[in-house]
């Protein structure tokens, strides 16, 4: 178990830890420039899943995603250098709900900075595969960061066992069953985020959430369509309909 204060490769100093990734332990750190970064540690038995994203994410370079910048090891076990995104969970920031109620501007300014990352990762025929609160960090202002890429993967690939991917509650119709994943199974991710904000609590699938007067209601049920070719599949598509429809400027 790394420790704070302990020197790695790289002449990176661990701080603390932050938490947990999908699959790596993930610290605070400060490179020998005194600059901010984050370090994804993988158990050695997991470090295809550190190949995996470092794949993926390093040649990623958007405003709206956290960024893989190097490759280190701590202990023997592999390692990712990330920039650092500030803020707290998305569920954390949103103590007050529903949050699309109570910090309505704020909120929808997450969600627009979470489909603009989503717009430039499938335009780079990705899809992240694990939309959730917990991948979501937010600022004081509502600005907001994608981040956590290793479950992350082609659009649409094909693996020799079908795997479900995603967190349970936040998880698509097909990622349930272990289907190829595309663009319109992010959007139901976001579109479970849009319909906690607007009715605070999470929706199920079992007992559909009561239909509340909102003009980003119809968007919201459109989004977590179980028929996924009836889904929207665009996320710039979406980003400029949810700021139409609540009347922001985009």
């Amino acid at each position: 178990m790394p420790i704070a204060g302990q020197m790695i490769e790289g002449g990176l100093r661990l701080v603390r830890p932050l938490g947990r990734g999908s699959h790596s332990l993930v610290y605070f750190a400060v490179d020998s420039a005194g600059q901010p970064r984050v370090v994804k540690i993988f158990p050695a038995h997991l470090a295809a899943f550190a190949n995996r994203e470092e794949a993926h994410a390093s040649r990623l370079d958007h405003p709206r995603l956290a960024r893989v910048i190097g490759r280190t090891e701590v202990d023997g076990n592999p390692a990712l250098i990330g920039t650092l995104a500030r803020g707290e969970v998305m569920f954390t920031r949103y103590t007050q709900r529903p949050a699309a109620v109570h910090e309505r501007r704020a909120f929808l300014l997450t969600l627009a900075h979470v489909l603009d990352g989503l717009a430039y990762l499938h335009e780079n025929g990705l899809v992240h595969r694990d939309i959730k609160p917990e991948n979501i960090l937010v600022e004081p202002d509502g600005g907001a960061k994608l981040v956590d890429f290793d479950l992350a993967g082609p659009a649409f690939e094909l693996l020799e066992v079908p795997t479900r991917f995603g967190t349970a509650a936040f998880q698509s119709p097909e990622a349930s069953r272990g289907e190829p994943l595309g663009p319109e199974s992010d959007l139901y991710g976001v579109g479970v985020l849009l319909g906690w904000g607007l009715h605070g609590a999470l929706p199920d699938p079992e007992e559909p959430l009561p239909p509340i007067q909102d003009p980003l209601e119809g968007l919201y049920l459109s989004l977590i369509r179980f028929d996924r070719t009836r889904r929207p599949n665009d996320a710039l598509w979406a980003r400029e309909e949810l700021l139409r429809l609540a009347g922001l400027p985009y």
